[in-house]
């Protein structure tokens, strides 16, 4: 083990000594060349063409020469000439992809003391074409031609302007038509889910043969969407802040149900309330016809901060981007149950009670969501942009009970109107798909489908307690339904 210790130790010993005189030319090196001797005065001394310095030329400079060129390559040094171009700049410049390739062995550059002529360099081109310069090819890419086809889209690469970046990010970044702001006006026609069923009607004297119910179908209703938003850069990153609002016009529907050759009741418990000290029963059961209605309303507004797409910064069929803001969300729903009473007509004074249930949601929170994209053709993407959002619901609500001629029901536990409130928290999900087309440099449209789901929500269908003199329980709101909207819009952008 020793022997092999010290055979071990003794060669590290050889390669480090062999290293060492390699490193220090001890051994194989060249023989020093030996340079012809100048005089000092010659040997830096300035070469024609360039400004006079405080050394004088003293003449020739004896022995070999790396290169001789003619006194006509000699010319005054002017700075900034290598960069001047004998065309006007008339366009912005275009990112430029260098590529590699081999080529030809390009002649030995001459020395310092004989500089090559400055020759201006040709215009620019801007076209989707090879350039060969030595070693490489130059692909020339203009956006005219990419997926963008070089016109703003919906916040778009414009954002940034062709002007000097005040950031310290580059000289230059975006296109050169500048278009800040941005005007939007879209059409949407939109319904909404159902509610919880609660029956309230029945044949008299057959409580099991039902007949109606809160869920009825309303009609799809049309509506509107406003957006308008400003676009600004930093370090070449476009972003934006926009103000949205949109609307429909109210949900509203009826419901009428009569028992052709008898009456009807509910099977909601309406005794031991009385109006004016009649018992509500007079009304509910045994009578001529029962009628429902149904009117919602929603409104929307959001500010959101855009990091606008940025596929056009490197070609990319792909796009994404985000945003973060706020956002008030307010749905109103009004549900009213009445009821003609016996041997009663609509109209006459006194033969008509109504229960009625008006709540409204109002929702303020933060979101955050995100525009994906793929653009399938010049100026067409299909997108997807989701955006989720954490709210306080603040609920107000009024439950009344009433006939048409001024009676107000009234129970054990109170009288009517119940008016409460309750805040809690709820989540709103929006999601948007469809595509967009920019057909100019200045406008686009859109076409796709939204769809708003909200959880947390107080609708007017959960208010209505199965005792109905309990007030107590009426005035403990109740929010633990969800509401779903959804349907298609459709609308143009103009940038300017």
């Amino acid at each position: 083990m020793k022997l092999f210790q010290i055979a071990l130790y003794t060669g590290l010993a050889l390669c480090s000594a062999s290293a060492a005189f390699a490193q220090y030319g001890l051994y194989g090196s060249p023989e020093v060349l030996r340079m012809p001797q100048q005089n000092a005065a010659v040997q830096y001394a300035t070469p024609a063409g360039y400004p006079a310095t405080a050394t004088p030329m003293a003449g020739q400079i004896p022995g070999p020469a790396y290169y001789q060129p003619p006194a006509a390559a000699y010319q005054p040094y002017r700075p900034g000439a290598q960069y001047q171009s004998p065309q006007p700049y008339l366009r912005r410049p275009t990112r430029l992809t260098v590529a590699r390739q081999p080529g030809p062995v390009q002649p030995i550059p001459a020395p310092p003391m004989a500089p090559a002529a400055s020759a201006p360099r040709p215009a620019p081109v801007y076209s989707n074409q090879q350039v060969h310069q030595g070693q490489a090819t130059i692909v020339q890419d203009n956006r005219d031609n990419g997926p963008y086809r070089g016109v703003l889209g919906r916040f778009e690469q414009a954002a940034c302007g062709e002007y000097p970046n005040d950031y310290g990010c580059g000289d230059y970044c975006g296109d050169g038509y500048y278009s800040p702001w941005y005007a939007s006006l879209s059409a949407l026609v939109m319904g909404r889910s159902q509610g919880r069923r609660i029956w309230t009607s029945y044949v008299d004297g057959s409580v099991t043969d039902q007949l109606t119910n809160t869920q009825f179908g309303m009609q799809w209703k049309l509506g509107g969407e406003v957006r308008f938003g400003r676009r600004f850069c930093r370090c070449c990153v476009p972003y934006a802040l926009e103000a949205t609002y949109w609307t429909t016009e109210a949900f509203s529907g009826h419901r009428y149900t009569t028992n052709p050759g008898g009456y009807v009741s509910t099977p909601l418990i309406v005794d031991p309330m009385t109006f004016g000290g009649v018992a509500a029963q007079d009304w509910f059961d045994g009578a001529e016809e029962h009628r429902l209605w149904r009117r919602n309303e929603f409104h929307n507004f959001e500010i959101n901060l855009i990091r606008e797409q940025l596929a056009w910064a490197d070609e990319s069929y792909w796009d994404i981007g985000w945003s973060v803001g706020i956002r008030y969300f307010r749905f109103e729903e009004q549900l009213t149950f009445g009821s003609l009473r016996q041997g009663g007509s609509w109209g006459q004074s006194g033969a008509e009670a109504y229960f009625s249930e008006r709540i409204s949601n109002n929702l303020l929170g933060v979101q955050f969501g995100f525009d994906a994209a793929y653009n399938v053709y010049n100026g067409v993407r299909l997108f997807v942009t989701p955006k989720i959002g954490l709210y306080n619901n603040y609920m107000d609500q009024t439950f009344r009970a009433y006939t048409n001629d001024g009676r107000v029901g009234s129970g054990p536990y109170g009288s009517f109107p119940v008016h409460s409130t309750k805040n809690c928290i709820s989540f709103l999900t929006q999601i948007d798909i469809g595509a967009d087309w920019q057909f100019s440099r200045n406008w686009s449209a859109r076409v796709g489908y939204r769809v708003v789901a909200v959880t947390g929500m107080g609708l007017a269908d959960e208010q209505f307690p199965q005792y109905m003199v309990d007030t107590p329980e009426i005035a403990n709101i109740q929010h633990y339904s969800s509401l779903v909207l959804h349907g298609a819009f459709v609308g143009v952008t103009y940038n300017f």
